[in-house]
């Protein structure tokens, strides 16, 4: 009886352990994750800012290349 109540105690203890060791460097991977999803995301962002900006300045020159033509017409 001895053997089994030292050993329920041993086997408890060792899951304690390994479900804490898991935890930490198996369960830390999703906070990693989800943050690397979120700089993803935020990146995402900011290019699809730059791509808008650029396509502003390209039309922003066409008009002002237009204008001058027309200037120059007159």
């Amino acid at each position: 009886m001895l053997y089994l109540l030292f050993g329920t105690l041993v086997g408890v203890v060792l899951g304690l352990n390994i479900a804490y060791l898991y935890q930490r460097f198996v369960g830390g991977k999703g906070k990693v994750e989800q943050k690397l999803r979120a700089e993803i995301r935020e990146l995402e962002k900011r290019l699809r800012q730059k791509d808008d900006y650029i396509a502003r300045a390209i039309k922003s020159i066409k008009e002002e290349e237009e204008e001058r033509r027309k200037g120059l017409t007159k």
